[in-house]
Order: structure tokens, then C-alpha cells, then sequence
């Protein structure tokens, strides 16, 4: 079951181009001829051929990035999107008038002022979820710590507990716990939470780098999934994908 889970969100993580990049540590190569060829007439059907401008004069570690860079994104998509952004549907502010309403009463709970013998219905139910296998943790954790003063991921900070235990490592202990709770509740041999760290560009290496460096906090490696989120392309005025650099597309 616990392999079902990985296999299904890995899919998922594949399918909206964010899953972990293999391909770390490996030297840059040229994209051959018909490779560029064929990525530089899907944009230039899109009318986003600019973003080729400067590629004949980059190095080969450029042109590699920004093939693999512009590999990922749909330039009719873009299209789409910044059509929809730039030039709304006259009137679409009143075309939806579905007002939107606090959930029934039926729909919402809270352990402070609920019945203990249902807070222990939820407690019993949750764990047999992780007993089998059903439940995974997603970690947003994009953000850097520098509104803390610390140009690390914010989940490598030491928030100045007597510990002096980082985020990481608390909401990795609480995955430790909850799977040896069920594993012990439901007399299970194995039970896996996997965990999926989702981070930014700028933040994808020094968390891989921290949590190897801990050991990964007692969780097994292969159930920690580190993985950078999707991004999408600045866009002009006129619906034109900027350029950080001769080499970079800005997103």
C-alpha cells in the first residue's frame, strides 16, 4: 500500500513537471540541432521566438539551461493565460454572483469544545489511516529565512527553542511518532507517512543538503521526498515572456 502511495503521487508529481531532478551533478550538453529546431518552432508558432534572441551567442552550459528551462513550459498555454490576465471578459466581475458562505455547522469541529468520546472516534480513525498507508504529509517550504535574519530555508531555522530543534526536525519527529503510534495501535510491521518537502529554486539546495546532513531526522530517505515547485514566466503588457538574462527566462 505504502509503495501504491509513492507511485501515485510521483505520477502526480511527474505530471505537473515538479517531480525530483535526476539529473543533479551531471555536466551540461549541447541540445542537438533538431532538438533547438523543433523547441524554437513551437515558440515561434506561439509568436515567442523572442526568447531564442541570444541564443546563438551563449555557452554550453546556457544553452543547456535554457532548453531545459523553456522545455517546460507550454508557450500556447501561456498564451492563454496571459490573454485571460491582460484582456478579462467584459463584465466578468458580475458574470459569477455565487456568494460564498460559512460551511453548516455539520461540516466543522473543534477539539475544544467537542465531545471526548468523539474527539476519540477521530483520533482512533485518523491513526487506522496511517496504519494503512493512507495518509502523506506535503510540506510547503519555499520561503527563505530572511525576514529572520538567516539566509537559510525558514524549516532550517532555529527558532530559539531550548532544543534548539529546527521546524524540519519537529514536523519530522512528528511523522516518526504518529507512525510508530499506529504501528503499535494496529500491530502493523511497517508503517510509512511519506513525506513530500516541497521548495523554490533558491531553496532546493540547501534543504536536500540539510537533510542529509541530519540523517534525515530518523525517517528513512526514501520516504522523504524533496522536490521543487512549477513555475511560470513573467509576462509584458503585450503577452511577451520576459528574459532575466541572455539565458534565463524570467519566472
Amino acid at each position: 500500500m505504502a509503495e501504491a502511495v509513492k507511485s501515485s503521487i510521483g505520477n502526480m508529481l511527474d505530471t505537473l513537471h515538479i517531480a525530483s531532478n535526476d539529473k543533479l551533478g551531471v555536466a551540461p550538453t549541447e541540445p542537438s540541432a533538431e532538438d533547438i529546431k523543433t523547441l524554437r518552432e513551437k515558440y515561434s508558432k506561439a509568436k515567442q521566438d523572442q526568447v531564442f534572441a541570444f541564443y546563438d551567442i551563449l555557452s554550453v552550459s546556457e544553452k543547456a539551461s535554457l532548453y531545459e528551462q523553456l522545455q517546460r513550459f507550454d508557450p500556447d498555454r501561456i498564451n492563454q493565460l496571459a490573454d485571460v490576465a491582460l484582456h478579462p471578459p467584459k463584465g466578468a466581475e458580475d458574470t459569477d454572483k455565487t456568494s460564498i458562505e460559512p460551511l453548516p455547522e455539520s461540516a466543522t469541529a473543534s477539539i475544544l469544545d467537542s465531545d471526548p468520546e468523539n474527539i476519540k472516534k477521530w483520533y482512533q480513525s485518523g491513526l487506522e489511516h496511517v496504519a494503512n498507508n493512507k495518509v502523506a504529509v506535503v510540506l510547503m517550504a519555499g520561503g527563505q529565512g530572511t525576514r529572520l535574519g538567516s539566509s537559510a530555508p525558514k524549516g532550517c531555522f532555529d527558532i530559539g527553542l531550548p532544543s534548539h530543534k529546527s521546524l524540519f526536525q519537529m514536523q519530522a519527529e512528528r511523522i516518526w511518532k504518529v507512525q510508530q503510534l499506529a504501528r503499535k495501535e494496529f500491530k502493523k510491521e511497517e508503517v510509512v507517512v511519506p513525506w513530500y518537502v516541497m521548495t523554490s529554486g533558491p531553496t532546493r539546495g540547501p534543504t536536500e543538503k540539510f537533510f542529509e546532513e541530519n540523517n534525515y531526522f530518523g525517517l528513512q530517505k526514501e520516504n522523504v521526498y524533496i522536490f521543487e515547485q512549477g513555475v511560470l514566466p513573467c509576462i509584458s503588457n503585450d503577452g511577451k515572456i520576459l528574459m532575466e538574462s541572455t539565458s534565463k527566462v524570467w519566472d
